[in-house]
């Protein structure tokens, strides 16, 4: 395993962005939501790395409020190489899952169709 090669405590080897699977949660009645971001290992003990919190503007932008991994997900790598590599390469992961993995448009389709599903149940009660 190389030295910017980041694990799983499960022992699944994480080369880059692409090697995490996403969870878009929706905040009940609000603008704006979280994504867990998983492990791809579907019998991990952890599953659940790290998420993004954001929230959508009036202008329709989305706005990242925090981008973490959890600190057993942190830890375990901090002690397999030095920390400031760890802290380097899982920033550079958050980046890149934000750039790249993220799909903002399905995200901002899906958090519009809350809003009216929730207007319309204003409406009907």
């Amino acid at each position: 395993m190389s030295e910017s090669t980041i694990q799983c405590p499960c022992g699944r080897t994480i080369h880059d962005y692409s090697d995490y699977s996403l969870l878009y949660l929706k905040k009940e009645f609000g603008e704006g939501g979280e994504i867990d971001i998983l492990c791809k290992n579907d019998y991990c003990y952890l599953r659940e790395l790290g998420y993004l919190k954001f929230s959508i503007d009036k202008a329709k932008k989305v706005i990242l409020e925090k981008g973490k991994f959890y600190a057993p997900y942190v830890t375990w790598n901090a002690t397999r190489m030095s920390e400031d590599r760890t802290v380097e390469i899982l920033k550079q992961h958050l980046v890149d899952i934000t750039e790249k993995l993220v799909q903002w448009q399905k995200v901002m389709k899906s958090t519009d169709e809350e809003k009216v599903q929730s207007i319309s149940e204003e409406v009907i009660t």
